[in-house]
């Protein structure tokens, strides 16, 4: 019951990251600069990493899953070269200058 469970999350997980892939590369790439789908692919590709992390833990396999965290590296740098987690700073007042 075990396998049947990973095989389902880990194939999930695998057709989500490879469609995902496109967003990432779309925002390396820094195309699609307005679109929206650029933007929920590349959460499709972090939802699809995480989905194999998962399987690997729950098959007790943390050995191979601990690596697979590392992709996640490249979604957060797809996310900051599209400004989709911008900080923004504070307002200055006029009248203290801060």
């Amino acid at each position: 019951m075990t396998d049947l469970i990973f095989a389902c999350v880990s194939g999930f997980g695998l057709l989500a990251l490879s469609v995902g892939a496109f967003g990432v590369l779309d925002a390396y790439h820094k195309r699609g600069i307005g679109e929206r789908r650029v933007d929920w692919l590349v959460a499709l590709y972090a939802l699809g990493v995480t989905a194999n992390i998962v399987a690997y833990v729950m098959l007790d396999r943390w050995y191979i899953a601990a690596p697979l965290a590392l992709m996640l590296w490249p979604a957060e740098q797809a996310f900051e070269k599209r400004g989709t987690f911008k900080r923004r700073g504070a307002k200055v007042d006029a009248i203290t200058g801060r």
